[in-house]
């Protein structure tokens, strides 16, 4: 059983060498979303995530509540709240960041 996983191992291993490997740059310029924009804020007091929305002109649009960063990012990305993906993708590393912060009692900053 052991040399079948060694097996396994080293066919995955010849399936990398086939492909391309792209390597990531910097991020560059930041593109605004048209959609507006979102404060982060963890309340630890009644373990909420708090997604404040606002429009370019500093309106709060709406104020999305959730326990964890996954059911705050999916309303909103089910409401099209988030127009691009790489505002999508930066929102929901924010988001797991002001969870992981909001369970273990750290300060969060949004970055």
């Amino acid at each position: 059983m052991e040399n079948e996983a060694c097996e396994t191992d080293q066919n995955d291993n010849e399936d990398i060498i086939d492909v391309p490997v792209i390597v990531a740059d910097e991020p560059g310029k930041l593109e605004l979303d048209k959609a507006g924009y979102f404060v982060i804020v963890p309340d630890p007091e009644r373990m909420l995530i708090l997604a404040k929305h606002y429009s370019y002109d500093k309106e709060l649009q709406r104020i999305i509540e959730g326990p964890d960063a996954r059911s705050v990012y999916r309303i909103i990305i089910n409401y099209g709240w988030a127009s691009t993906l790489n505002h999508a993708a930066y929102l929901g590393q924010e988001l797991a960041r002001a969870e992981i912060a909001m369970k273990t009692g750290f300060d969060y900053f949004q970055g």
